[in-house]
Order: structure tokens, then sequence, then C-alpha cells
């Protein structure tokens, strides 16, 4: 069920008028002397007024470093034993090779053995520059 929203300045003048009954029997007057506050006159300073503060020399921006790329990946499937070690690895396009392997060990050996989709990093072998002899 909703409530109603509260008028919070009427709840405030209400809390004040309290608070002023609450002064007025409490403490009696003893002295009425009003205070008269004198009011200074405002000025505006202009440029001249104030001598120019020379700038702080401003700090040097930090450059933000240029994101790592991340390394190219390969693809493979790996034939791995129960315990996930791998068996054998066939490159990606070679998925019967694999199949094979893995059948080939299932019957050959006892125990479990499954293929694994495994990412590694790729390192591209590097270029060979054939040597002329002069």
């Amino acid at each position: 069920m909703a409530s109603r929203t509260l008028n919070h300045r009427a709840l405030r003048a209400r809390n004040d008028r309290a608070e002023e009954v609450e002064q007025e029997t409490e403490e009696p007057e003893e002295s009425p002397t009003p205070e008269v506050k004198i009011k200074k006159t405002r000025t505006r300073k202009t440029a001249t007024d104030k001598p120019a503060k020379e700038k702080a020399a401003a700090k040097p921006r930090v450059r933000t470093r240029k994101a790592k790329v991340p390394p190219r990946m390969i693809a493979r499937w790996a034939v791995c034993d129960g315990g996930l070690k791998r068996v054998a690895m066939f490159d990606y396009a070679d998925r019967a090779a694999a199949n094979s392997k893995l059948v080939e060990m299932q019957e050959l050996k006892k125990g479990t053995f499954v293929l694994q989709l495994v990412k590694e990093t790729y390192d591209p072998p590097a270029a060979i520059v054939p040597v002329i002899a002069v």
C-alpha cells in the first residue's frame, strides 16, 4: 500500500515552531538587548587589484600503453588417455587420422582414450632463405 508523500517544508516549519515554544518556556529573557549587525558593503575586486599569479607547470601526461596483441592460436586434435595426457597430436584438418588413431589406441591398450580439440600458440616457422654459392 503506497503512503502519502510527506511535505517536508510543512514538517520543518512545524518543528521550528515547536522548538521556539520550548526555548521560550525554558529560558526567560533577562535583558532584551537587540544586537545590531553592521553590514559590510561588498566591493568587486578587479584584475588590477591583485598581482597576476604564475600558473604551475602542467604535470606530464601519463601515456597509456598499447594493448598487447594476443598470441596467434592454432587448433589441433589430440588423442588423450584417461588422465588427459596427450598421446598423439594431429592438425585440425586431419580429423580422420585422429579418429583412426583413437580407435587403434582403444583396441590395442586398455583404458580410456578421448579425442580433444586443443588450442596452442602458433609459432610460424622461420622463412628459409636460399643460399646461392658464388
